[in-house]
């Protein structure tokens, strides 16, 4: 349980990173990119130290495709997470990043024919209301943070960066569920963790390079600690819950994991940042937290 308890907060601390960087003004590529050189050198030790595996083989094209796509498909959906933050703020984020978890669900349904619950097939309806209700964006007193971005409560806008969000989401799940059904038995998971944090550093690296190069603009003191800081704990989210899985059941873990990031961040959000949730929100929120419960029977 306290390895639970460690990934819910490291998973917390992601977003308040992104909240208090974008706060500051911290560059977005450059925060992102240091944040994937410190988590790939924080996975390339670990593996580095884990004994050597007698079944390792050299990986075949398809897993060096799906491990390009995954990496292409992490700084996407952290950069979109960031933006998501800074639009919709912290606690409508936080919530539609653990609903997309109806996306694998529904490629695990049609792919690998592992069919739903009655329980989870109520959960899947149930999570695209709740998506429905928290992208929906009410005309509310806006608080302080807000109203220093005006754009930001553009209705349109919110719904178009948490549908990104969403599907991105959704899609970097799809990807580590292809892993497992595919590849998990010529492959080791950290080494293939590995390549994933290479590739989006890799990315990222070419963005700012270029951007430097042609603008002048290079990744500020700021930008180093903050994204060391969230390449850290962006890390040890992923490990905690992997320990976690390893002691409770998954129908466990998932649950009560994205459901405790759910009130944590709307907590966090609400009392901190006093951000202002209509009571559609709300509303979502509450839905979007049973749809997790349904989804783990």
């Amino acid at each position: 349980m306290i390895d639970l308890l460690l990934a819910v907060a490291c998973s917390l601390a992601i977003g308040v990173i992104f909240k208090v960087a974008a706060r500051q003004g911290t560059d977005r590529l450059a925060l992102l990119t240091v944040n994937y050189a410190a988590a790939l050198l924080l996975a390339a030790a670990a593996l580095y130290a884990a004994p050597p595996s007698a079944t390792a083989v050299a990986p075949p094209p398809g897993l060096v495709a799906l491990g390009m796509t995954t990496g292409a498909l992490f700084i996407a959906g952290f950069f979109t997470l960031a933006w998501a933050t800074e639009v919709a703020g912290l606690s409508l984020a936080v919530a539609v990043m653990r609903v997309s978890v109806v996306i694998p669900f529904l490629a695990s349904w049609l792919i690998w024919d592992e069919r739903p619950t009655p329980a989870q097939g109520l959960g899947l309806i149930v999570a695209g209301i709740a998506f429905f209700l928290i992208a929906r964006r009410e005309p509310v007193a806006p608080s302080a943070d807000v109203a220093r971005r005006p754009s930001a409560d553009a209705p349109g806008r919110v719904v178009l960066v948490l549908g990104l969000l969403f599907l991105a989401g959704g899609l970097v799940d799809v990807s580590m569920k292809t892993f497992d059904e595919v590849y998990a038995a010529v492959a080791e998971r950290d080494a293939f963790l590995v390549f994933v944090f290479g590739v989006a550093f890799t990315i990222g690296l070419g963005l700012v390079l270029r951007r430097g190069v042609r603008m002048g603009l290079w990744p500020t003191r700021a930008a180093w600690l903050w994204g060391a800081g969230l390449g850290l704990v962006n890390y040890g989210s992923a490990v905690f819950i992997l320990r976690a899985i390893r002691q409770l059941s998954g129908p466990v873990v998932f649950p009560v994991n994205n459901v405790a990031l759910m009130i944590g961040a709307a907590l966090l959000g609400v009392l901190v940042w006093q951000e202002r949730l209509s009571r559609r929100n709300w509303a979502g929120l509450g839905l979007a937290a049973v749809a997790l419960v349904l989804l783990g029977l």
